[in-house]
């Protein structure tokens, strides 16, 4: 089925999956905004992700999380961040009112792409994290598996597929 004009078109997966990557080309395509999650919890939360988590917790960063899903534009892509799916207030309305796709990263392929970056709070807990969210994020429309591919060849599997 196409994309509406006025349907979002959400990304989610794990670190290192290349929804950061992934999603400008895909609103560059397609004509359409860009919303960052992660820039837009910066923005309300006043300081840097990893501040957050290290100041606030994880709570607070999940709650302004919330928050973003539901000032989501129709019509934008959105580059969800890894947890944002999860939560499952949020991903019913993002199921219900977007088109998800969940850009499928392997442990080893993700490694590889984000290595030992210290803003990322949870790359530590990559492994444990993916066993507990693979089965939510299966609940997405649509799985693009990214390993080997480049962000250019995603984005066309992604249009091709809706």
């Amino acid at each position: 089925m196409p994309l509406g004009s006025a349907e979002t078109l959400a990304l989610t997966g794990m670190m290192g999956s290349g929804k950061s990557t992934v999603a400008p080309l895909l609103a560059r395509w397609l004509g359409r905004p860009l919303v960052r999650l992660d820039d837009e919890i910066v923005r309300a939360a006043g300081k840097p992700i990893a501040r957050v988590f290290a100041e606030d917790g994880e709570g607070r960063f999940r709650a302004l999380e919330r928050a973003a899903v539901a000032a989501l534009p129709a019509g934008a892509v959105a580059d969800l961040g890894g947890g944002a799916f999860c939560d499952p207030h949020g991903a019913a309305r993002l199921l219900a009112t977007a088109r998800v796709v969940f850009l499928d990263v392997s442990a080893q392929e993700a490694a590889r792409r984000i290595g030992d970056d210290p803003a990322r709070p949870l790359a530590g807990r990559w492994e444990a994290l993916l066993a507990r969210r693979l089965p939510l994020y299966r609940r997405a429309h649509l799985t693009v598996h990214v390993d080997g591919l480049t962000p250019e060849a995603v984005a066309r599997r992604v249009l091709e597929s809706l």
